[in-house]
């Protein structure tokens, strides 16, 4: 085109733009922006293309600065098409001050009025968060259809307000505009945040009345709404009843259960999915393995570990699954086959690294855990502060208290990190259990933060294993000043005073418990004395 000259051609060059900007390769829009600036006359559907595409790229910084183009240069006319694209843009740009600009031309130019614009920029202000900016969109709208009440809804459902969405939903209802199971599975949904089990039923049972067929997607939203609420038997019923079931039917059927301490159901329910031949993909296999973590099941973790293994997810290399793995496996107390797959990953990441230092500073192997943070440094990954705290935990198991210090140090040294009151309390832990009393106060001194209750029992502790009477008591006041009606502060205190022979001290500490309120909680309960029983 560009040796024959009908690149000039503007009618031939707005379809070769409109064509590249319409290619679903990477950087193909870019191309066609470059080429619409060499030529003047190109039309806005041209530039429509262009906005579209870097939307479609996830580029909306770009889409924007095209659009600000269009407006600067007054091209006519500008139509719904552009604004809708421009909106969503900044809808993904996360833009505020962008997306009010454009709301502001949107009703300078009087497109307020037509129903894909205010549905586009209802779900817009959903994404900021601002419920009340949406809902005066929506009630300014002329022209309500079905889209946009839903769209109104899955806002209020992103807000996790069950009785605002609830309210929509009457006031829809009232409208003579009948739901689908999209306008349910979104109320549903706002239920399920809020475990608002009540309002909850009350739509399942209008969704049975109302709706010809309750879908699959409205099925996952009652099954998920009554796992969350703790109703299991209401979820096992719907989930057993659906007549079709997909991945997400599953995969939320089995975090239910998991998420009810109901970890052989999970499993049991986990066989039954593989032997149907239901596969899972990489974000379903990333939420079971999260969940799988959060339980600490072993028999779990070794049957999703196998499942993985035998549908090729291990082969794909995605190191997304394979760090979830190392976390699940050291959460569940599996810390060898951990460390197997942590050194089975090709393109390791700081999550990576992360996941395996936590992992074995978890299970109390300092010094393998401190060699590994010292390698991860030589390979020219920075540590975050999450990364720091696993390092110092670990240096604390094993007694590594120069360690430690130098771990301490380099924080805020090497890597300009502000340490958290959770640093603090780790390293005023190592050196009290290495009998370094004096200068875990140092460490205090100079902390950036008032310490908490937790560090002063950590201090009051060490000085009673160390009989070091006149620091404690000093302590002592700290730790009854800053909780008062804590019992377990009296007890420790009580306790200390019965070591050195204070035995009216005792007494009175004591009775103060009782004029304070603060008195000691039930007893433990055995789990091997409870099963006995039962």
């Amino acid at each position: 085109m560009i040796s024959t000259g009908l690149i000039h051609n503007p009618l031939v060059c707005s379809k070769l733009v409109a064509s590249l900007a319409s290619t679903p390769l990477s950087g193909t829009t870019c191309t066609a922006h470059f080429i619409a600036n060499q030529h003047s006359g190109l039309d806005t559907y041209t530039w429509n293309t262009i906005i579209r595409g870097y939307w479609e790229e996830h580029n909306p910084k770009q889409a924007l600065h095209v659009y600000a183009h269009v407006v600067r240069v007054g091209m006519p006319p500008i139509d719904s098409y552009t604004l809708v694209f421009a909106i969503k843009a900044c809808g993904l740009l996360g833009s505020v001050v962008d997306g009010e600009l454009v709301h502001a031309h949107v009703i300078k130019l009087g497109f307020a009025a037509e129903a894909v614009i205010a549905t586009s920029i209802v779900g817009m202000y959903g994404v900021f968060g601002k419920l009340g900016c949406a809902r005066r969109v929506f009630d300014e709208s002329p022209e309500r259809d079905l889209v946009l009440w839903n769209t109104l809804l899955a806002v209020c459902a992103q807000s996790e307000v069950p009785e605002v969405a609830i309210a929509v939903l009457r006031s829809m209802i009232e409208e003579n505009v009948k739901p689908n199971g999209v306008t349910m599975a979104s109320v549903l949904s706002a239920c399920s945040c809020s475990r608002s089990l009540r309002e909850g039923k009350q739509l399942h049972c209008y969704a049975v009345r109302n709706l010809a067929l309750l879908d699959v997607v409205v099925c996952n939203a009652l099954v998920d709404m009554y796992s969350k609420c703790g109703c299991l038997i209401s979820a096992r019923k719907v989930f057993h009843g659906m007549h079709k079931r997909n991945v997400i039917s599953w995969t939320t059927m089995i975090n239910g259960y998991s998420k009810n301490n109901r970890s052989n159901e999970a499993l049991m329910l986990g066989k039954e999915m593989e032997s149907a031949n239901i596969r899972l993909d990489e974000v379903a296999i990333l939420g079971v393995i999260s969940m799988c973590s959060k339980l600490g099941s072993f028999e779990m973790a070794e049957w999703i570990d196998q499942y993985v293994e035998m549908n090729g997810h291990r082969k794909k290399k995605n190191v997304h699954v394979e760090n979830a793995l190392v976390d699940m496996h050291a959460k569940c107390g599996n810390i060898k086959k951990a460390c197997q797959i942590f050194y089975e990953i090709e393109n390791k990441t700081l999550v990576s690294w992360s996941s395996i230092i936590q992992g074995l500073a978890m299970h109390g192997h300092g010094l393998p855990a401190l060699t590994l943070f010292c390698q991860m440094q030589r390979e020219g990954f920075e540590p975050d502060d999450i990364l720091f705290l696993s390092v110092l935990s670990a240096c604390n198991h094993a007694g590594l208290v120069e360690e430690g210090r130098k771990c301490f140090q380099s924080m805020e040294k090497d890597y300009h990190l502000r340490p958290s009151m959770e640093h603090y309390g780790c390293v005023v832990d190592l050196l009290c259990r290495a009998g370094l009393i004096h200068e875990a106060l140092e460490v205090l001194g100079n902390m950036l933060m008032k310490p908490d209750a937790i560090i002063w029992r950590t201090l009051m502790k060490a000085c009673q294993n160390q009989g070091n009477a006149s620091l404690a008591r000093h302590i002592m006041n700290h730790l009854l000043e800053l909780e008062p009606e804590y019992s377990g502060n009296h007890i420790i205190v009580s306790n200390l005073q019965a070591y050195m022979g204070e035995w009216r001290s005792v007494e009175k500490t004591r009775t103060e418990m009782g004029v304070q309120g603060a008195t000691k909680g039930d007893p433990g309960t055995s789990f091997l004395a409870t099963s006995c029983t039962a």
